[in-house]
């Protein structure tokens, strides 16, 4: 008997959409007609909202717990408040978790399981307004004795991890991450208790403890915001990961000890994109806008976290703010670095290099999100149709 033949045998492969048909199709999605579709409209744009919120909550707290893992030359007055500000995203992340859990599958029938759920909710942003209350007084009370205010904040970290093992709970969520939430809760639990038992309330040991704790909860909450339900999608985020460990780890590595290369800033621009040519050659030319923005977030990575690495892991003391300030635009005409390009030099002047940064994150966010919306054209289209199966 002939087995019947596979569709790639059929005929060549499927052809990408045009992105003059993409951006057209998102655009028809949140503008559909009708009393139904505003009504579907309407949720998921709250959908949308929240995920977002999600997202940039967690992008904030890794970017925060870099701060505060590289401010070793802080005082200790200042330390006490960055690390109450870093506590305070990480129980702002639980007071989101909660309250979403009260706007998503709520039902008021008798029931234990309804009854569950309320306590589950209501105790997720209970513990996380607590968290938030402990650090809000740490932070406005100046005179605070420094042992108490690290007792302080290592009471609002366990009343945040507990939230979290509140949130593994949920039944409406992917089993992923409730593992997710129930390993950071639990961790962060046992990583203050040894932290306390090992070092007492030393400054020092607690804000590395914060920073470990923020930085994977951080992760956590950007991976929930984006709630992944394609493979293809979790093949994006992974992408992601990558580009970020790339950029923060070994591209800085090279750009802060190898600048004496003849036309550095353009082998710079090469080394950027050079791992993602591999996309294009499995996933065929229409992929190109895809690899092209994993390789700016790659320079993205090297630009804003140059010396935050090179302080956390190098050995390298710079003064954090007013570093960052000059690569985000707030110095004006000052030049802040000098691009090699072998023949020719271009200086970078703060506005402009705030303006790069800016530019290179709206163009990386528009295409990873129509990536992410369309995961099913992240599919081979360079290779030979598959050969029809023997009889």
């Amino acid at each position: 008997m002939t087995r019947p033949k596979s569709k790639a045998a059929d005929g060549p492969p499927p052809r990408a959409t045009p992105w003059r048909i993409r951006i057209s199709r998102i655009w028809e999605y949140y503008t559909a007609a009708g009393p139904q579709g505003k009504i579907e409209r309407g949720f998921q744009l709250r959908k949308d909202a929240v995920r977002l919120i999600q997202v940039l909550l967690g992008l904030v707290s890794m970017g925060f717990a870099i701060v505060v893992l590289s401010e070793p030359v802080l005082s200790l007055s200042g330390l006490v408040v960055l690390l109450g500000e870093a506590v305070a995203l990480f129980a702002a992340q639980t007071i989101l978790a909660g309250g979403r859990f009260l706007s998503v599958g709520r039902e008021w029938f008798p029931g234990t399981r309804s009854v569950w759920r309320t306590i589950r909710s209501y105790g997720t942003l209970g513990v996380g307004v607590v968290a938030l209350g402990i650090t809000v007084f740490v932070v406005l009370d100046p005179a605070l004795a420094l042992t108490t205010a690290v007792f302080a904040l290592a009471l609002a970290l366990v009343a945040g991890a507990l939230g979290r093992v509140l949130q593994s709970a949920g039944e409406n969520l992917a089993p992923w991450l409730r593992t997710s939430a129930l390993a950071t809760g639990l961790s962060s639990v046992v990583l203050v208790g040894l932290s306390v038992a090992f070092y007492g309330y030393a400054l020092a040991a607690f804000a590395i403890l914060v920073g470990v704790i923020l930085l994977l909860s951080g992760i956590e909450t950007v991976v929930a915001g984006l709630h992944p339900t394609d493979p293809r999608q979790f093949v994006l985020l992974k992408l992601v990961l990558f580009s970020a460990f790339y950029g923060l780890i070994l591209i800085n590595w090279i750009d802060l000890f190898g600048k004496q290369v003849p036309a550095y800033g353009l082998w710079l621009i090469l080394t950027y994109m050079a791992p993602f040519g591999v996309l294009i050659v499995f996933e065929g030319g229409k992929s190109w806008p895809l690899a092209i923005s994993l390789g700016l977030l790659v320079s993205l990575f090297n630009d804003v976290g140059y010396f935050f690495v090179g302080n956390l892991l190098f050995g390298f003391h710079e003064n954090l703010g007013p570093w960052i300030s000059g690569q985000l635009g707030f110095q004006g005409p000052k030049i802040v670095t000098i691009f090699q390009g072998g023949a020719f030099t271009i200086d970078v002047s703060s506005w402009l290099m705030g303006f790069s940064i800016y530019a290179r994150a709206a163009i990386v966010a528009l295409i990873l999100f129509y990536w992410w919306r369309h995961p099913s054209e992240i599919v081979a289209v360079g290779g030979a149709p598959a050969p029809a199966s023997p009889g």
